[in-house]
C-alpha cells in the first residue's frame, strides 16, 4: 500500500510513526514542509519521499502552534484577537486594516497563497519574516475606506458617502443603478480607487472623473440590468426578472426550449461564454449580442452537475447529440455501444469519466479538458477523497493499491 499526500502545507511535528509503517511508499508534494528534530528522525527511518519548495525546521516556528487552514478571505483589524502560537495557512484573500502593526506580530506564522491586500503603511513593513506569500500585494491609501473586492455602488451610495472620503475596491465597481446621482459624489469630493469600473453611459462624463487614472473602464448601456451569475439560463423566468437588456457577468446557456425567450430580448451582453443551440441561431444573429466567447451547441447541453448518469436511451432519443460541460463525473452505461458514444456525444471539461474497457477508445476520441478517463468501473482513490465517497479494498486495487489524501493544510 501506497500513500501520496498532496497539500499547501504539510505539518509534521506531531507524527506518529505507527500511523505510517504499513505502506511501502510515502510521498508528500507539499509547498511548506514543517518538521523538528523528533519528525526528522521518524521521516529518516520511514519511506517517505517529500518534494518541498520550503522546509521550516522547529528554530524558525514554535512546534506548539496551532494552525487554521483558510479558504476564502481573512481579516486583521486593530481589534482582532490572536490566540497564543497561532498559524494562518490561507488559500484566498488575506485583508489587513491600518494600524495593525502590532496585531500581525502576535501571528506565528502566515501562509498566504493568493492576494495580500494592506494600506501602504503597512505594505511599508512588508516583508515579515513571519508572513509568507505566495501571489500577489494590493496597496491602498490608508485613509480609503475598504468595499467589497467586486462593489455594486448603488443609488444610495452619494448620500451616505462621506464629505472628501476615498473608496477602494480591489477588483473593481460595478454602477449598478441609471438613478445614482454621481454629481453629488462629485461636489462631496468623494474619490474611488480599483482595477475595473463598469460605468453606464450616462454617467460617464460626471462619474469617470472621480476614479483612478489606471483603472480599466467597461462602459455599460444606460437601458441594460446588471446580472451576477457564473452560470445564467435564459428562459422566460430570466426575462421576468431582469428584463429585456440584460448585461451578465457571466455565462449564459440558451437551449432550442427557450427560443421564445431569446425573441423576447432587445439586447443581450455577456461578459463571459454564450452556449447556444444551433437552432436559435438565427434570432440570435438579429440580436448583434456582444459576448467574450461563443460555443454553438447541437442537440441536448446537460453541465454543471457533481454526478451525471448517461444512459442509452437519451443518445438514441437525441438525433442531434449530447453535450456534457462542467460536471464532476459523468457514468456511462455499459450497454453504451462505442459508435453510438463517438457519433452521438462531446465531453467537455469534466473531472472524470467512467467507461468500459470497450467504451475508452470511443470516449477517448470524444472527450475534451477531462481529467481522467476510467474504464475500470470504479471512482479512484483520489476521486473519493474529493468527492466524499469511502472506497474499500477493491477500490484500492483498482488505483494501484494508492491512497490519496488531497489537502489545504495537513498534519501527519
Amino acid at each position: 500500500m501506497r500513500l501520496k499526500i498532496n497539500c499547501d502545507t504539510c505539518d509534521a511535528r506531531k507524527v506518529n510513526e505507527e500511523n505510517y509503517t504499513q505502506y511501502s511508499e510515502i510521498i508528500i508534494n507539499t509547498d511548506e514542509m514543517i518538521v523538528d528534530a523528533r519528525s526528522k528522525a521518524i521521516l529518516n527511518k520511514l519511506p517517505f519521499n517529500i518534494s518541498a519548495d520550503n522546509y521550516k525546521s522547529e528554530e524558525s516556528g514554535s512546534a506548539s502552534a496551532k494552525t487554521r487552514a483558510i479558504n476564502g478571505v481573512y481579516e486583521i483589524t486593530p481589534s482582532s484577537i490572536v490566540d497564543d502560537n497561532l498559524a494562518i495557512a490561507l488559500n484566498g484573500i488575506l485583508k489587513i486594516a491600518p494600524g495593525t502593526e502590532e496585531i500581525l506580530k502576535k501571528y506565528e506564522k502566515i501562509t498566504v497563497n493568493g492576494i495580500i491586500l494592506c494600506p501602504k503603511s503597512i505594505a511599508a513593513i512588508l516583508p515579515l519574516p513571519s508572513l509568507s506569500l505566495n501571489g500577489m500585494t494590493k496597496v491602498y491609501p490608508d485613509e480609503y475606506v475598504l468595499l467589497d473586492n467586486k462593489y455594486k455602488l448603488d443609488k444610495y451610495f452619494p448620500m451616505r458617502a462621506a464629505n472628501g472620503g476615498g473608496y477602494y475596491a480591489a477588483l473593481c465597481v460595478y454602477d449598478m443603478d441609471p438613478e445614482t446621482d454621481f454629481n453629488m459624489l462629485a461636489e462631496k469630493n468623494v474619490k474611488f480607487s480599483t482595477d475595473k469600473v463598469y460605468i453606464r453611459k450616462g454617467h460617464l462624463s460626471s462619474g469617470l472623473g472621480l476614479f483612478n487614472i489606471e483603472a480599466e473602464v467597461v462602459e455599460i448601456p444606460d437601458n441594460c440590468t446588471l446580472v451576477f451569475d457564473d452560470s445564467c439560463v435564459l428562459d422566460n423566468s430570466f426575462v421576468s426578472s431582469y428584463g429585456t437588456n440584460p448585461y451578465i457577468l457571466g455565462n449564459l446557456d440558451i437551449s432550442k426550449e427557450n427560443i421564445e425567450a431569446l425573441r423576447k430580448l432587445e439586447s443581450l451582453t455577456v461578459d463571459g461564454t454564450i452556449r447556444i443551440n444551433k437552432d436559435c441561431m438565427e434570432v440570435f444573429e438579429s440580436l448583434h449580442a456582444t459576448y467574450n466567447k461563443l460555443e454553438v451547441k447541437k442537440g441536448v447541453l446537460l453541465c454543471d452537475r457533481a454526478m451525471l448518469h448517461i444512459s442509452k436511451d437519451i443518445l438514441e432519443e437525441n438525433a442531434e447529440g449530447v453535450t456534457v460541460e462542467d460536471c464532476a463525473i459523468v457514468k456511462l452505461d455499459s450497454n453504451i455501444e462505442p459508435a453510438l458514444i463517438k457519433d452521438r456525444m462531446v465531453i467537455r471539461d469534466c473531472a472524470k469519466v467512467e467507461c468500459t474497457p470497450e467504451q475508452r477508445s470511443a470516449v477517448d476520441q470524444i472527450a475534451k479538458d477531462v481529467a481522467l478517463v476510467s474504464s475500470g468501473g470504479l471512482v479512484s482513490g483520489i476521486f473519493n477523497t474529493l468527492f466524499g465517497n469511502s472506497g474499500d479494498a477493491s477500490s484500492s486495487e483498482n488505483d494501484s493499491d494508492t491512497k490519496y489524501i488531497n489537502a489545504d493544510y495537513y498534519e501527519l
